[in-house]
């Protein structure tokens, strides 16, 4: 073998070179066009914020309730009040004007992320060419990251809400279904583009794709109040396939649920037929096509019926895909990733912005900071901030907010409030007072003062009668936001940790406080 490389080596060597070359430039250009496809520019319009002062107000409403039922209250109601003032929690200046340096890994997001500044990120599912309604996207949330908390609250938009879309020059709007913009700039018709702002008209499918896509973030910055950093759209076969590319996600379904109604096809003009899919309680691995249909289905009869319920699984199915990304080597196996999403997502993040985030949650810095991580689900329904109505012709059934069509002063003021109070909304845990105080309307009274301090509150009742204030905590000590705010309000309380499989039903209040004859009021110092 010697005299061959002696009398070849040189040739040999150049071909080995000519073959790294080759396959250099081959995944070089397989990346360049993954990026070309792919990234896409954010457009932004200003931030139109409403009147929110029913926040303030709703606060100052249940603490004077609170007052009527606590003597320390009664005793100085201006300094206590004072105290209970909701508070949000800010970085210090210096903090937030970090030094910017050409390195990739101090880019601008990741600067960002260090300062504790909250990021958001709107995602629209949507069919894709070849389904029903393509580019309808029936999925849309908010997800906002507060690194001061490790909190990603996310928050649901309702396909049907209809809304004023601020597509035309100088501001001129559009009525339509929330579900429809980008559909509309896909499917765009017209001669001319003289009917857009000119930062909505294209010249090619990606810039189409994107205008849509800017346009439904600036509507939606609208109806939250506030900015929406970037947008990530994505098709069916893209989840489906990344899912599968991952090895299948864990998924933990709270209620099982049938439903018998479930396209078999996702375009009804191939097979309009239905077929039953179904989905047991407990955490389970699904594959792509398992998971879409636990996030697509709304037919099922029971708890899990309908849009909302299908938005909260739709978190979950996120949520789930954090977690095992974390116990996966996603940046090791970039260039299948790159294969299933092809063709099939856009971001509006620049590439080195792209390469630096991931390089940063790869770090043992950013994987500490994505370990914390939990999510807030927050789910706009029916029963809170919108309601049903038809508009008749083509429009039909539609959700406009309570207050009225565009006044989002309220869904504001409650985005406001999850922000606020975040380290107890990640919980996910719900409180049920018992009033076995024996005295009437203190249950009320707290449950009303609770509930504007972030908890998610259970219905008040009555119990029978008990000495001493204390909570037993079907959570084992896992609710810790809301643990700590307990504490502090009741110092002196009882806490009976236990597991959840100790609850007396199935659907029970991951914790129960009950209202002992010692109950004087809350400690607001």
């Amino acid at each position: 073998m010697a005299p061959i490389f002696r009398k070849y080596g040189k040739w040999i060597a150049i071909g080995l070179v000519a073959i790294v070359v080759i396959v250099a430039g081959i995944l070089i250009l397989r990346v360049l066009n993954f990026i070309g496809d792919v990234q896409a520019t954010r457009v932004s319009d200003s931030i139109v914020t409403q009147d929110t002062q029913s926040f303030a107000q709703a606060t100052v409403t249940a603490q004077a309730r609170l007052c009527a039922a606590s003597a320390e209250c009664t005793a100085n109601p201006g300094a206590v009040m004072a105290k209970l003032t909701p508070v949000v929690t800010t970085v210090p200046a210096a903090i937030l004007t970090p030094t910017q340096t050409p390195d990739v890994a101090n880019s601008k997001i990741v600067q960002r992320i260090k300062a504790g500044e909250r990021i958001s990120v709107m995602y629209m599912g949507y069919g894709g060419p070849g389904h029903e309604g393509a580019y309808l996207t029936d999925t849309i949330l908010v997800m906002s990251f507060d690194p001061l908390t490790s909190t990603v609250t996310q928050f649901n938009i309702p396909r049907d809400l209809y809304v004023s879309i601020p597509a035309g020059p100088g501001g001129k709007t559009f009525k339509g279904k929330v579900n429809g913009i980008l559909s509309t700039l896909m499917k765009w018709e017209k001669p001319t583009q003289d009917e857009l702002d000119p930062k909505y008209r294209f010249t090619n499918p990606q810039e189409q794709h994107s205008a849509g896509a800017n346009l439904a973030a600036n509507t939606i910055q609208n109806i939250l109040g506030i900015k929406i950093d970037y947008w990530i759209t994505m098709n069916f076969d893209a989840f489906r396939t990344l899912i599968d590319k991952m090895g299948g996600i864990t998924v933990c379904v709270e209620r099982p649920f049938v439903d018998n109604n479930y396209p078999r096809n996702d375009d009804d003009t191939v097979d309009a037929s239905v077929m039953t899919v179904k989905f047991d309680a407990g955490c389970q691995v699904m594959n792509g096509e398992r998971a879409i249909q636990y996030s697509r289905s709304r037919k099922s009869v029971g708890e899990e019926e309908g849009d909302f319920k299908r938005s909260a699984r739709q978190m979950k199915v996120v949520a789930a895909i954090k977690d095992d990304v974390l116990k996966k080597n996603l940046i090791g196996n970039a260039l299948g990733y790159m294969d299933a999403l092809q063709g099939k997502l856009r971001v509006s993040m620049d590439p080195t912005e792209m390469f630096a985030l991931a390089n940063f949650f790869n770090s043992s810095e950013g994987r500490t900071i994505a370990s914390n991580i939990k999510f807030d689900p927050e789910i706009m329904t029916g029963n809170n901030y919108i309601q049903e109505t038809d508009k008749g012709g083509s429009i039909g059934y539609a959700l406009i907010p309570r207050a009225g069509e565009d006044k989002y002063a309220d869904i504001q003021a409650w985005v406001k409030r999850n922000f606020t109070y975040a380290m107890v909304r990640r919980d996910n845990a719900w409180l049920q007072v018992l009033n076995a105080s024996g005295i009437q309307g203190k249950g009320t009274a707290l449950t009303d003062f609770l509930s504007d301090q972030g908890f998610r509150m259970s219905e008040t009742d009555a119990a029978a009668l008990e000495d001493e204030t204390y909570l037993i905590d079907y959570t084992n000590g896992a609710a810790t936001g809301n643990l700590t705010k307990i504490k502090q309000f009741l110092p002196r309380i009882k806490i009976f940790p236990k597991t959840a499989d100790k609850k007396p039903y199935p659907n029970a209040p991951d914790m129960v406080l009950f209202l002992g004859k010692d109950y004087k009021g809350v400690t607001t110092s």
